[in-house]
């Protein structure tokens, strides 16, 4: 019966995380990400733990079998756990959204109603979980009292190993599958069968087969250092012992998973591994004691020895820390960027988690079950076993609130861990002190202890140097273990979310990051002054967002007055912004304080954010900023961190955007940044489709070579974009250094719009708070180093897929004329085809062409071209291919447009070499469809279909049954879009998974010619 109980106690504790893992994010989203609201959400939930475990220990001895209590108990927790998420949570949030907080009227009134709400949402489950230890380890000691260390040890075990193993199977599993709602029934459901179990095992036994209350059973035969103390002050003694030992091991894990943030990275799955290591070590510390804490002939003085060892071992982490760099750089060259590989990716993560925790934190989990079964064989009886799980709740409380808020700015990771360290060890030495002023033969102890607080932190600090080129390297994301020899590192500062650096690279760029990761750069020309005569450039690195975000943001509500800015990065955004001399006022939201003196790096780039009066800062998470604020804004600029970055994926969801809507004034607009690079097309479709389910217009830019912009409006249709703003005079001394941005480029930075993806949107589940599915992808995504490439390549096809053609204006190349942006594909394809089309009378002349050229199929383009003033090719076919990709080349980036010259060039050839029908058919289709001669081009598709069938492939299934599709709608004959669809569909390589096949698909099931 009693390892039946443990596992059920096993399974206990795997439900207990599971309900933390769930609940922390659950209230996250109610009260925003911040600093504060992660400290308050463990303090709530440690709180009520440490008052149910204070409460029921006043009881148990009174009750006849506390098993039975614990039964009733699980079985309550489990019914709560059943109500949480359709009875509690959304109801109750709900209604503070919508009638409490607007009634309240903002200011601290609202803070303080939504922390009453959040704690009563989890308070009664938290104290109800509390009261399960005192209860469990009562009723089995009830049932084996002469062995209460090997008990004690094996519950601390059980539990903590579920608890282990449920933050696990939480996050890499259960969130995945089932969302946060399923998640929590799942360990609502195992609260039950606990219940179940434990009501069984009650019942299984009669009142004579359990020992009366508080009975300890244990005849040692040798005497214990326990009888040096009285019972009242070796309970002071050893209540104090498991709170100070309780603050200094909730140091150790806040600075360790701060520390190997910068290791393993920063995503929600590395907090999960490395939670899950320190619990670990704390389960297999009770199990290695298990058998000896019944033969410790004294336990106390084990006990300071435990603490001097636990602060010298936390303390000689850092030295293995150093090397965990080296360790993960290895590991990233090591395993495949393969699914498979990432399972052992994680696996071997968690490996570098423990070996930095492990020591410790196996120390720590001897603690518990030495003081409770010391106080339960020293007469204290049943009540010792909650007042030690409840005090040293309460310890954990004090050390994660300290270590996150008050001892990580003030002394940095490096000097929190070892002032954890030098607590330890004081406990252990203050614990011999004590037992010396009782007659305890302790001086060996007190000597070396003394000796190890003293210089064990010396030659920690001393010896052990943290690197911050390593620190700041991302390893995690390039492999690199070091930064570059050239970066030189201009601030570091480790706030209370996050450790900024800033750097400058060699004189080329600077940078600023956050735990490793870039958030943005910029080039040094930023920074100083124009002068007549400077050669003008282009934007590459980071430039083109840090400018256009804010842009074509800007030009889409040109007169905003209110404006407010989520993530103040390098600052350039709200600079930018505050160029507009119509806003009235600016607020930036910034969650980690400590970015704003790191941006300084950019001044003066960035001045206005810092000098201009319209501007301020608020340093809160977003979601409750807005929810507290009360306020409405006419523009909304979202450019928050990495959406794998835990806790910023909460604001890309579904609810995030329906809220963020209602603090749009009327004809507001949002302004998202959005990257494609180590994301997937799925992933960054969920945040399409949350955006397209709240917003009821929006246009997609992209911004940079990975970067997009979504504009989006939450009413009516999108404004037109007045290019006007580019003559804002702050915004041309800004960009001084650069070509002048012309009206015709930031048009083509468009991608795409409703009109062409609600089809497909609409079919997409969104990513969601409750179903996190963009969270739980993102950081798979980056390891094995995906990219939105169907998001990316809309306009790369044969067909430009950025709307219904029939509304989509035309796109024609620019006059030559040099840009800014030539890091945005479409614009340099533009300014490419335009100096090619600039060179055309040189084709047939001149033999020493020399535009620079990017890829070898640009050189075989030209000389395809040159070769139209001669005779007829060797072989139609590859003339044909020669064609498409000449075509493709003298009018890359254009849309609706026909170069005149280079048609009349092949039509002439085509005419003088008597052209089979076949290659004039391949001609017709190209030019149908890029003039928009819809007719021409469905007639030469049926032709070239027929050679299809009859075996002569003139143009690639895939292109043609894609313009083929798009002629037959925009012609309004979606029958005949889709027979073609259905007729080469066995013929075409691309997958239906591809983004181009999902979007003919949309087309074919609705209506393209609405907007």
């Amino acid at each position: 019966m009693i390892p039946f109980l443990y596992v059920l106690f096993f399974l206990s504790g795997a439900a207990g995380l599971l309900y933390e893992s769930v609940w922390s994010r659950y209230l996250s989203l109610f009260v925003g990400h911040g600093a504060y609201a992660q400290v308050i959400v463990l303090v709530i939930f440690l709180g009520g733990m440490a008052a149910g475990a204070a409460l029921v220990s006043r009881f148990t001895g009174r009750l006849r079998d506390p098993l039975y209590g614990y039964a009733l108990i699980e079985v309550g927790v489990g019914i709560l756990g059943l109500l949480f998420h359709d009875v509690l949570y959304l109801p109750i949030t709900t209604f503070s959204y919508d009638v409490l907080f607007p009634a309240l009227g903002g200011g601290a009134v609202v803070l303080v109603a939504k922390w009453a709400i959040a704690g009563l949402l989890i308070l009664p489950q938290s104290i109800l979980l509390g009261a399960t230890f005192p209860l469990m380890s009562a009723g089995v000691l009830r049932r084996m009292p002469n062995r209460p260390g090997g008990v004690l040890s094996w519950l601390y075990f059980s539990n903590s190993l579920g608890a282990a193993l449920g933050v696990l199977v939480a996050g890499f599993y259960l969130v995945a599958l089932a969302g946060l709602p399923g998640t929590i029934i799942a360990a609502a459901i195992l609260n039950l069968v606990v219940g179940l179990g434990a009501l069984i095992a009650s019942k299984s036994d009669t009142g004579s087969d359990l020992a009366p209350p508080g009975t300890v059973d244990v005849a040692l035969g040798y005497p214990l250092d326990l009888d040096l103390l009285s019972q009242k002050t070796l309970l002071r003694v050893l209540l104090a012992l498991s709170a100070g030992t309780a603050v200094a091991s909730f140091i150790y894990e806040v600075a360790w998973i701060r520390l190997l943030s910068l290791v393993l990275g920063s995503a929600t799955h590395s907090f999960e591994l490395m939670l899950s290591a320190f619990i670990l070590g704390l389960a297999l510390g009770a199990f290695w004691i298990r058998k000896r804490a019944e033969h410790i002939t004294r336990p106390l003085l084990m006990l300071a020895w435990i603490q001097v060892f636990m602060g010298m071992l936390a303390a000689a982490s850092l030295a293995f820390y150093g090397w965990s760099f080296n360790w993960m750089a290895g590991l990233m060259e090591a395993v495949g960027r393969t699914d498979a590989g990432y399972v052992m990716f994680s696996l071997l993560r968690y490996g570098i988690a423990l070996v930095i925790m492990l020591p410790a934190t196996f120390c720590a989990g001897m603690t518990l079950p030495l003081i409770t079964r010391s106080l339960l064989v020293s007469g204290t009886g049943e009540k010792a076993i909650g007042a030690v799980y409840g005090s040293n709740t309460l310890g954990s409380i004090a050390g994660a609130g300290m270590a996150s808020l008050v001892i990580i700015p003030m002394l940095g990771l490096k000097g929190t861990l070892l002032l954890g360290a030098i607590g330890d060890m004081l406990l252990g030495v203050w614990l011999g002190w004590v037992l010396l002023r009782h007659g305890g033969q302790v001086r060996q102890l007190l000597s070396r202890g003394v000796f190890a607080v003293v210089v064990i932190p010396l030659v920690v600090a001393l010896g052990v140097r943290l690197d911050r080129a390593l620190l700041t390297s991302g390893v995690f994301r390039t492999g690199q273990a070091l930064a570059s020899v050239q970066d030189t590192i201009v601030s570091y500062r480790d706030g209370r979310t996050a450790t900024v650096a800033a750097t400058k690279s060699g004189g080329r760029r600077l940078t600023i990051a956050t735990n490793g990761k870039p958030d943005g750069s910029l080039a040094p020309v930023w920074l100083t002054a124009c002068t007549a005569g400077d050669s003008l450039r282009t934007m590459g690195g980071d430039d083109p967002t840090q400018v256009l975000l804010a842009l074509i943001t800007m030009a889409h509500r040109p007169d905003a007055r209110t404006a407010a800015v989520i993530g103040h990065g390098t600052g350039m955004s709200s600079h930018t912004l505050l160029a507009s001399p119509a806003l009235e006022s600016l607020v930036t939201v910034e969650i980690e304080s400590q970015m704003v003196p790191a941006s300084r790096i950019f001044y003066p780039a960035n001045r206005r954010v810092f000098d201009d009066p319209r501007s301020r800062h608020v340093f809160d998470d977003a979601k409750a900023y807005f929810a507290a604020a009360n306020t409405t804004f006419d523009l909304i600029m979202a450019e928050p961190s990495n959406p794998w970055v835990s806790g910023v994926s909460g604001l890309f969801t579904d609810e995030f955007y329906a809220r963020v809507g209602r603090y749009l004034a009327p004809g507001g607009v949002l302004g998202q940044w959005l990257h494609t690079y180590e994301l997937t097309d799925e992933l960054v479709l969920t945040v399409l489709s949350a955006i397209h389910r709240n917003f009821s217009d929006y246009a997609i830019y992209a911004v940079n070579l990975a970067d997009l912009l979504i504009v989006a409006t939450p009413a009516g249709r999108l404004p037109e974009p007045d290019w006007r703003v580019i003559e804002l005079p702050a915004l041309k001394e800004d960009l001084c250094h650069f070509h002048p941005l012309r009206a015709d480029e930031l048009t083509a930075t468009r991608l795409t719009s409703r009109a062409a993806l609600g089809g497909l949107l609409d079919q997409i589940t969104p990513n969601s708070d409750f179903y996190p599915v963009l969270d739980l992808g993102a950081e798979r995504a980056r390891f094995l180093g995906r990219a939105a490439a169907g998001i990316e390549g809309l306009y790369a096809g044969v067909f430009d897929f950025a709307g219904p053609p029939t509304l989509t204006p035309a796109l024609v190349p620019a006059e030559g004329l040099e840009s800014a942006l030539t890091a945005i594909p479409r614009v340099r394809q533009l300014n490419l085809a335009a100096t090619l089309r600039a060179k055309t009378m040189e084709l047939g002349t001149d033999s020493s062409w020399t535009f620079e050229l990017s890829e070898e199929r640009d050189e075989r383009a030209i000389e395809w071209r040159r070769a139209l003033s001669g005779g007829a090719p060797r072989s139609w076919a590859v003339w044909s291919r020669g064609y498409w990709a000449a075509f493709g080349l003298w009018h890359a980036g254009s849309r609706g447009y026909l170069d005149p010259d280079f048609r009349r060039d092949v039509l002439g050839f085509l005419e003088r070499h008597r052209a089979p029908d076949a290659v004039r058919a391949v001609v017709g289709f190209r030019e149908g469809l890029a003039g928009r001669d819809w007719g021409a081009a469905v007639e030469s598709a049926r032709v070239l279909r027929q050679a299809v069938g009859e075996g002569d492939r003139w143009v690639d299934p895939d292109p043609l049954r894609e313009g083929t599709v798009m002629a037959w709608l925009a012609l309004g004959q979606s029958d005949s879009a889709a027979a073609v669809f259905a007729e080469l569909d066995s013929l075409v390589s691309r997958s239906p998974g591809d983004l181009r096949v999902r979007l003919l698909r949309s087309y074919l099931e609705g209506d393209l010619q609405k907007p």
